[in-house]
């Protein structure tokens, strides 16, 4: 079944929100990066705070991509579903 006017601006809505947390996520952790990096110019000796950082880095990053997935999940369901 198509979606009302209404389901489509829940959905868009809903994507906007997705994208808005997306970017706001990778700020976020680009920031803190930043910092992290220009601590370690200072002391390039510090190898264990690298390591924490790439950790850092890719924790935020398999966050991002899970609630990408999500939404994409989502979207693959309601097109399986004739909603869209």
């Amino acid at each position: 079944m198509p979606l009302t006017d209404e389901e489509w601006q829940a959905f868009i809505s809903e994507y906007n929100g997705v994208m808005r947390d997306v970017e706001e996520a990778l700020r976020a952790l680009l920031v803190r990066n930043r910092r992290d990096v220009e601590a370690l110019a200072r002391d390039a000796g510090l190898l264990l705070e690298g390591e924490a950082i790439k950790d850092t880095l890719r924790e935020g990053l398999l966050q991002v991509q899970e609630r990408l997935n999500a939404f994409r999940r989502r979207l693959m369901e309601m097109r399986e579903a004739g909603e869209i």
